[in-house]
């Protein structure tokens, strides 16, 4: 009786490469997921780019809009832009980016609308846009991009046949009050000045100096006396109405030259102190009469508003003349006889 003594193979796997195999199925697993995931955000990622016209003339200026779509748990890195878009492309106005939740709730739209223009002329591309977006924990990076766009920038027609056109005048803006207000400070800053150049000056010339001191001359004060009477004489101001003007001279006159000629301060005394103050002097009695005479009427006139007749107005002046004469005759005569006893 024969025996079938086969051998099975038995394979005996080891511990280690065993959990190789499960961790490799884990890595394919994951990055299938991630892929997936990836793959349906960037189906819902979408960035759009437009222009208001592909033609324009050169120098004219049109809209320029970007739109982007994305989940609302991306974090946007929105382009910050310059003067540019490129080399034959200025931007020049920008609006503010705007973001909005769609009618969904689960994308967030984002808007930015420029104002271009260009003075290239030809066809010139709009250059794509790129956008940086970041995933929830910052689980995943993209970046997108816009489609670029072609613009076409013409010339402006002109007719070589045409006649050549006047030039424009010069067109007047009007002015503003903010543009005057400058001017108008200023003008009245200058007024202001002047207006006080001005008050300084007339002030200084109106303000009375005292008057400088005239000398005068080395005349006997009985010559000066009858020389003012005579002048008063001449200047007929009683005849003329102006009898009070004429008895305050011949006052004034006589007590002048008594105080220079004599030690009495004639010219700040009454008329009984002026009398009082020449006793000691000894002057001629009929002199001292006619010198009182006369002053008792001037004071009558000066103060009681007398009215002496045209005899009085006269012999007035003379009486004064002869007290003037008789009076520098005792003077004379003093200081002779003060010569004789040195």
């Amino acid at each position: 009786m024969s025996r079938d003594y086969s051998m099975k193979s038995i394979v005996y796997i080891s511990p280690t490469k065993k959990m190789r195999k499960i961790v490799s199925r884990f890595l394919w697993i994951t990055i299938l997921s991630l892929f997936k995931l990836a793959n349906s955000n960037a189906q819902s990622i979408e960035a759009i780019s437009s222009i208001s016209s592909d033609t324009i003339q050169i120098g004219q200026q049109l809209r320029y809009q970007l739109r982007l779509s994305a989940p609302n748990d991306f974090h946007v890195n929105w382009p910050v832009f310059a003067d540019t878009l490129s080399s034959s492309i200025e931007i020049i106005a920008q609006e503010e980016p705007t973001h909005t939740t769609d009618e969904s709730g689960a994308l967030t739209v984002w808007e930015q609308q420029l104002i271009i223009t260009s003075f290239d002329t030809g066809n010139l591309i709009v250059p794509p846009v790129a956008i940086e977006l970041t995933g929830a924990n910052d689980s995943i990076t993209l970046t997108i991009e816009t489609e670029p766009l072609l613009i076409r920038v013409t010339t402006v027609d002109i007719d070589p046949d045409a006649s050549f056109k006047p030039i424009k005048g010069i067109e007047e803006i009007p002015i503003t009050f903010s543009e005057l207000l400058p001017w108008l400070i200023g003008i009245l800053f200058i007024a202001a000045v002047l207006f006080a150049v001005v008050w300084v000056y007339l002030r200084h010339r109106n303000r009375k100096t005292a008057p400088e001191a005239i000398p005068l001359p080395n005349i006997p004060p009985h010559l000066m006396a009858i020389e003012k009477l005579e002048t008063l004489r001449l200047q007929k101001l009683w005849q003329t109405g102006k009898t009070k003007e004429y008895f305050t001279e011949l006052s004034d006159i006589i007590r002048e030259y008594i105080e220079l000629q004599f030690p009495v301060n004639a010219v700040e005394m009454t008329t009984p102190e002026i009398l009082q103050g020449l006793e000691p002097i000894q002057i001629n009695p009929d002199a001292i009469h006619k010198l009182s005479a006369t002053l008792e009427l001037a004071d009558l006139v000066k103060f009681a508003k007398a009215q002496p007749s045209a005899l009085e107005n006269d012999i007035s002046l003379n009486h004064l003349i002869d007290f003037v004469h008789e009076s520098y005759a005792t003077a004379l005569n003093g200081e002779t006889k003060k010569e004789v006893q040195i």
